[in-house]
């Protein structure tokens, strides 16, 4: 794993490109450059099935607005925020859960006290909240040492180690594997993300072109 961490760390701009930022451990800007988790948090909910793109322009509109953090969106009506979010695929679905999230938030006292490994299982019951959003937006929103499970880190560390992987496998090989450290996480999440959208793909993989390919099983098969 400290192999792949390297390589990882000698292909930032790669990387980069893909829309991670490889950057301090508790810097929020590892999400695309993104400088607060309260757009962190604000994108996750409207990324799925969604183009980046999309959200990023949504996000952009709304803190031209004042409106890109938690607590302003929880003072605003449903349809006003359906509004903003109209670019965006089933953009009242994703409202409704936004809406209800930052009011949940509020209540809560505000993200520092709901971004918490301990606050995990009450993150869970929320609307749109499965266990990719809950902990990708702990590790990156709260600096909290997790590790999401997600289909791109489960493919290439599946094919990178030559061994079956299930997804539900995915973070106890990383615990077993990795110290727990904020930086090593982020970056394995980020890394194993932006190889999986750039070059491990699910069907026809650019082995030829991939920096892990000196270190990867599945490469020379």
């Amino acid at each position: 794993m400290n192999e792949l961490v390297k390589l990882f760390e000698g292909n930032k701009e790669v990387i980069r490109h893909t829309g991670w930022v490889i950057t301090d451990p508790k810097s929020y800007e590892w999400w695309d450059g993104f400088d607060s988790a309260d757009k962190i948090v604000i994108s996750a909910f409207l990324v799925q099935l969604t183009k980046w793109e999309s959200v990023k322009r949504v996000i952009g509109t709304l803190e031209e607005h004042g409106l890109a953090k938690v607590d302003s969106i929880a003072e605003l009506d449903l349809p006003t925020l359906e509004s903003y979010f109209r670019p965006i695929n089933f953009y009242r679905t994703k409202a409704r859960r936004v809406l209800n999230f930052a009011k949940f938030v509020k209540e809560m006292g505000g993200l520092n006290k709901v971004l918490l490994l301990e606050r995990r299982p009450l993150l869970l019951t929320q609307e749109g909240v499965g266990e990719e959003t809950a902990d990708s937006i702990l590790l990156f929103a709260g600096h909290q040492p997790v590790f999401p499970n997600t289909e791109y880190s489960r493919r290439v560390l599946g094919r990178v180690t030559g061994q079956e992987m299930k997804k539900r496998d995915l973070p106890n090989f990383v615990y077993h594997n990795v110290q727990q450290d904020l930086y090593l996480y982020k970056i394995l999440h980020a890394g194993l993300g932006a190889v999986g959208k750039a070059f491990c793909l699910l069907t026809k993989p650019k082995c030829d072109r991939c920096f892990l390919k000196q270190v990867c099983e599945y490469n020379y098969r």
